[in-house]
C-alpha cells in the first residue's frame, strides 16, 4: 500500500500541474479529447446542471433521490474538499485511489501520445466520462466546473437541465451583468431537451426563456410551473408541481436556502418522471431525507457548535447567515474563520458578516488564488476584533482551544478553506474522507 500511495502521489503532482495551464474555453479541445477513448460521453444518460448558488445541493439531492428509486447513479461535482477522488461518485461512494491512478495513467498516455495537451479540468472531465460509461451507471448527475456555455462538460447530451438561481461570480469571465450570466449558464440548454430553471431574478429568467423558447426546449420555472411552500424553522417543505404534488417532504439538510435547492431538485425528478423514468414518492422522500453534502452548514463539532461552510460568494453567504439566525436563533454570534480568493467580492462579504460575528480570525487557503490575510483584514478592522493567523489548521486548532462549550465556531469564505479545515476534523474522528470507496 505505500508504494501505491507514493506513485499515486507523484501521478497527481503530475496531474495538479496541469494547473498552470490555466483555463481553456473551447469546446473543440474536448470534443477532440473525448474522441480519443471512444467518447464515452455519449453513452450517458445525464442530468447537466448549471448556476451561481446551490448546483452542488441540487446535484446531490437528485443524486441520492434515483439512488433510492433504485438506479446506479454516477455523480460529478466540482471542487472537492478534500481528496480529489471526492468529484467522481458512483452510488455515492469515491472513485478509489488506486483506480483514479490507473484510468490518469492510461488517459496520459493517450493524450501524450496524440500531443493533445489538456488543462487540468478537461483532464479531469474526460476521465470522469470514461469511469461512467465503463462503470455503466444509469444515469449520471453532472455539475458545470464555470459557467455553461463553453465549460468542458457541455459536451453532453442530456435528458435533463437544471440551471439554479443566478447571481455576480467569476464577473471576469462570465460577464458584469445578470443577464450575460444567465447566457453563459443558459448555455447548456440543448434543442429540444427540458429544462428546470429555478432562477427568480427577472433578467435572468428572461434570458433563459429566452434561449429554451430558440430551442424548442420545454421550460419548467419556479413560481411558474412549479412552486414550494417552506415549513422553516422545520427541515420541511411542500412541493406543488406539474405532475407531482407532495406535501411534509423532510429534508437531510439544514438551512432555509435548501428549501429552494430541494424544490429545484424535484422539479427535476418531476420531469424526469414526465419523461418515463421510474421514481416513486417513497423514493423522492427517501432520496431528500438522506442526502449526504458536506460543507454546507455543516454541523462537524458539538462542544463548541462548529459549522463549516462552502459560502463564496454574496448570494451564500446571504443564504447562510439566514441559515444561522433561523436555526441557531437571530441574537447568536458565531467566532467566524474567514478566507477567500482573491477574486471573489471580499470586500462585499465582509460587510455582511462583520455585523453578525462576535470576531475574527482571518487566514490564507492554499490553492488557488487566495487573498492576502492583512487586505482581508482590513475590511473587517473597525467593525469586529480581527486577527490574523495565516495557517488555517492553526487558525482552527486557535480558535477551538479558546473557545467555551457554548460558544459557536463558523468557518467559511472559500470551498478551498473548508476543505482544508475539514482535515482537521476528519483526524481528529480517524477518518480519511468524506465518503466511503466505491467497490471496483
Amino acid at each position: 500500500m505505500p508504494a501505491v500511495m507514493e506513485h499515486l502521489s507523484a501521478t497527481l503532482d503530475w496531474l495538479y500541474s496541469l494547473e498552470a495551464r490555466g483555463e481553456i474555453y473551447k469546446l473543440e479541445r474536448m470534443d477532440q479529447a473525448l474522441a480519443l477513448i471512444g467518447d464515452p460521453h455519449l453513452r450517458l444518460r445525464a442530468v447537466h446542471i448549471a448556476g451561481t448558488k446551490g448546483k452542488g445541493s441540487v446535484a446531490a439531492m437528485i443524486d441520492a433521490v434515483l439512488r433510492a428509486a433504485g438506479y446506479r447513479t454516477g455523480l460529478y461535482t466540482k471542487p472537492h474538499l478534500v481528496h480529489l477522488t471526492e468529484r467522481t461518485r458512483i452510488d455515492g461512494a469515491e472513485m478509489p485511489a488506486a483506480l483514479m491512478l490507473e484510468y490518469i495513467m492510461r488517459l496520459r498516455a493517450i493524450y501524450e501520445r496524440a500531443g493533445l495537451g489538456l488543462t487540468f479540468f478537461e483532464f479531469t472531465v474526460a476521465l470522469m466520462f470514461l469511469y461512467f460509461a465503463e462503470a455503466k451507471v444509469d444515469l449520471a448527475v453532472i455539475e458545470t466546473g464555470l459557467g455553461g456555455r463553453l465549460d468542458s462538460t457541455n459536451v453532453v447530451h442530456p435528458l435533463l437541465s437544471v440551471i439554479t438561481p443566478i447571481g455576480f461570480d467569476h464577473m471576469d469571465r462570465l460577464g458584469y451583468t445578470i443577464a450575460a450570466i444567465a447566457g453563459e449558464k443558459g448555455g447548456i440548454i440543448k434543442q429540444g431537451v427540458p429544462v428546470v430553471i429555478g432562477a427568480r431574478d427577472p433578467a435572468a429568467r428572461l434570458v433563459l426563456s429566452s434561449i429554451a423558447g430558440q430551442r424548442q426546449s420545454p421550460a419548467f420555472m419556479i413560481d411558474r410551473e412549479f412552486s414550494y411552500r417552506s415549513q422553516a424553522p422545520a427541515h420541511r417543505l411542500d412541493y406543488r408541481g406539474l405532475g407531482l404534488n407532495l406535501a411534509d417532504v423532510d429534508l437531510a439538510l439544514a438551512g432555509p436556502f435548501q428549501h429552494e435547492n430541494a424544490a429545484i431538485a424535484m422539479a427535476a425528478i418531476d420531469a424526469l418522471r414526465a419523461g418515463g423514468l421510474t421514481i416513486d414518492e417513497a423514493a423522492i422522500r427517501r432520496g431528500l431525507g438522506t442526502t449526504v453534502w458536506p460543507g454546507r452548514f455543516d454541523i462537524v463539532a458539538r462542544q463548541p457548535l462548529t459549522i463549516l461552510d462552502c459560502a463564496h460568494n454574496e448570494l451564500a453567504i446571504e443564504a447562510l447567515l439566514e441559515t444561522i439566525a433561523v436555526e441557531l436563533g437571530p441574537q447568536v454570534k458565531p467566532r467566524l474563520v474567514f478566507g477567500c480568493l482573491e477574486d471573489k467580492q471580499w470586500a462585499r462579504m465582509a460587510a455582511m458578516l462583520a455585523p453578525r460575528v462576535s470576531d475574527v480570525t482571518v487566514t490564507r487557503a492554499t490553492p488557488k488564488r487566495p487573498l492576502d490575510p492583512e487586505i482581508l483584514a482590513a475590511s473587517f478592522a473597525g467593525r469586529v476584533p480581527v486577527r490574523i493567523t495565516r495557517d488555517p489548521l492553526e487558525a482552527i486548532g486557535q480558535v477551538m482551544a479558546e473557545s467555551a462549550a457554548h460558544d459557536v465556531v463558523l468557518v467559511t469564505g472559500s470551498v478551498y478553506l473548508v476543505g482544508e479545515i475539514y482535515l482537521w476534523f476528519l483526524a481528529r474522528e480517524g477518518r480519511r474522507g468524506l465518503f466511503p470507496e466505491a467497490a471496483v
